[in-house]
């Protein structure tokens, strides 16, 4: 292995995942740092860059279609991770921002209205989830990707959002829309209970102990 960490960047503008990003670091084979390019700066991520074996982007309240200046340091760290064949990992907006970095398109699915709880999304079989199956996961989102980059292909999807995962073709990179990462404290905020929350998250967790084997 040539890096040393795992890089969590957490573009929330309202609320730091805090719970989320401890919850993946009892989980990760390797260390990991975290970054809050939005409500603090991006300067972290551009120090630990060198030190890091992955990214992983979490969701966030902002769109990708804002072009807010402290998102251009995103673009940056994806066009590196792309450079030093890192794996990289996006979740609802980390995974709208890789969509629309290599040219897919984000937008309201639903008039601007925030759907949030749980649905089946279908995986088709990939080099992340190895077979077609079906997963209960946690959703909280207005938007998404409408159009599948070139150099993608689309590995999961549902009844309500047409693509619900993204695999690069050659790549170690990939994209969800639903929360595989969401702590308890998350999962409390979209109202939903205990019991569901404990049924679904062995769900996310398979999926992000996959990405770690990639590290």
């Amino acid at each position: 292995m040539s890096y040393l960490s795992l890089m969590i960047v957490d573009p929330s503008i309202t609320h730091p995942e805090i719970d989320s990003y401890n919850k993946i670091v009892s989980q990760s084979p390797v260390p990991c740092s975290y970054h809050l390019p939005a409500m603090v700066d991006s300067k972290s991520m551009k120090k630990e860059l060198t030190r890091s074996c992955g990214i992983i982007i979490f969701g966030s309240a902002a769109s990708v279609n804002d072009e807010n200046e402290w998102q251009n340091p995103l673009r940056e760290i994806i066009d590196h991770a792309i450079t030093k064949d890192m794996p990289l990992l996006g979740i609802c907006y980390g995974h709208q921002l890789l969509a629309h970095h290599f040219g897919g398109k984000i937008d309201y699915l639903w008039n601007k209205q925030q759907k949030k709880g749980i649905r089946s999304v279908n995986f088709k079989s990939n080099n992340l989830v190895k077979t077609d199956t079906t997963f209960d996961l946690i959703h909280a989102h207005q938007e998404g990707a409408i159009s599948c980059p070139k150099d993608f292909k689309i590995s999961a999807e549902s009844k309500e959002v047409k693509i619900e995962g993204i695999t690069h073709k050659t790549k170690a990179i990939w994209g969800f829309q639903t929360h595989i990462e969401a702590s308890w404290s998350f999962a409390k905020r979209q109202y939903i209970s205990s019991v569901d929350y404990k049924n679904v998250d062995k769900n996310g967790t398979r999926i992000i102990k996959e990405f770690f084997n990639y590290l």
